[in-house]
């Protein structure tokens, strides 16, 4: 890589780190860093998105039976996910600028991750059904209690 034309917003000679990022010898590639602002955005969205992927696992481990915890997937999967999706996008966008090709990516894993949400909801459900076994009764092997008569 001699000779190669490196700026990198300084005029010392590049970094390792520098180098493994080039694309190409003699690309000139600028770093720049993201706005408080963005940073601050990108990581509201991702720490709330996690808060609803954590909350939504416990509240699966707690739930009584198996209908119950697929129904506990739905949050995770309709909001947390997409919001780490999103969180990703502000940051890239804050370091590289607006890229339609990271905001088209972004779309539509967000689409396709609900869709197939919905499909596969609609598939475990089914099956759930379909073993004819009474969700009611609580997974850790305990008693239904008794109906009166």
């Amino acid at each position: 890589m001699s000779g190669a034309a490196f700026s990198f917003g300084l005029d010392a000679a590049p970094s390792t780190f520098d180098i493994l990022f080039l694309a190409s010898a003699g690309e000139k590639v600028e770093f720049h860093e993201p706005s408080w602002l963005a940073v601050i955005v990108a990581g509201t969205l991702a720490i709330v998105g996690a808060i609803y992927v954590l909350v939504s696992a416990r509240a699966m481990y707690l739930a009584p039976d198996a209908l119950s915890q697929l129904n506990m997937v739905g949050p995770a999967v309709g909001v947390g996910i997409p919001l780490l999706i999103a969180a990703n996008l502000v940051y890239s966008w804050s370091i590289e600028g607006f890229v339609l090709g990271y905001w088209i990516r972004g779309i539509v894993a967000i689409f396709a991750l609900l869709v197939m949400s919905a499909v596969g909801s609609y598939a475990m459900g089914r099956a759930l059904h379909a073993t004819h076994w009474d969700h009611t009764v609580p997974l850790s092997g305990g008693q239904r209690p008794k109906e009166p008569r």
